[in-house]
């Protein structure tokens, strides 16, 4: 698929300002790509469709989680953790893009998970730093990738961040966020 039409696709899809933060999302992902030598192109897709299925219905997003043969699993959650594996394999069975990197980055975008690859890590980050984004800390974030230079104490951070976010709303957290809170740990 070639940018333009996923960048209409998610246009005709999506409300104009998610619309606009998944632009601004592989704008992000395509400047970390550069600075951790990622791939451009792969962070680039991977950011216009990420959040590809973030409004859809919750019952839409089960069925497609059937029809797409999914872990059972994610049938527990809500949709805050089911658009990303939604996602990734609607556009790997409907529209062909069979590039496991662009897989597991919409795939974990929300969740993250034990070693991600370079260009997951940067979808990852980019989508919580990216400029529109103003949640407490994401300055702190922001200097660990631009100055600092280190991606996986971004992660680390960014996953204990949300770690604590669903325990104070005393939420399920999704067990591939908690693996990713534990291997970052042990990296930093």
């Amino acid at each position: 698929m070639k940018v333009k039409k996923a960048m209409k696709l998610v246009e005709e899809k999506l409300p104009k300002k998610r619309y606009q933060h998944s632009l601004r999302v592989a704008e992000t992902a395509k400047q970390l790509a550069d600075i951790f030598h990622g791939d451009k192109d792969i962070c680039e897709m991977a950011g216009i469709l990420h959040d590809y299925f973030k409004y859809d219905d919750l019952s839409e997003l089960y069925q497609k989680v059937t029809k797409y043969k999914l872990e059972t699993e994610l049938l527990a959650y809500s949709s805050e953790i089911l658009h990303g594996p939604v996602a990734a394999a609607y556009f790997k069975n409907e529209h062909n893009i069979d590039n496991q990197e662009i897989f597991d980055a919409i795939y974990f975008h929300t969740t993250g998970r034990r070693q991600m690859g370079l260009n997951e890590k940067i979808i990852f980050v980019s989508d919580y730093i990216e400029p529109e984004r103003t949640q407490p800390g994401v300055e702190e974030i922001r200097d660990m990738i631009y100055k600092e230079k280190d991606i996986d104490k971004a992660i680390y951070e960014i996953s204990k961040r949300t770690v604590l976010y669903l325990v104070a709303g005393d939420k399920t957290i999704y067990p591939a966020t908690i693996d990713c809170l534990n291997y970052y740990n042990l990296q930093k």
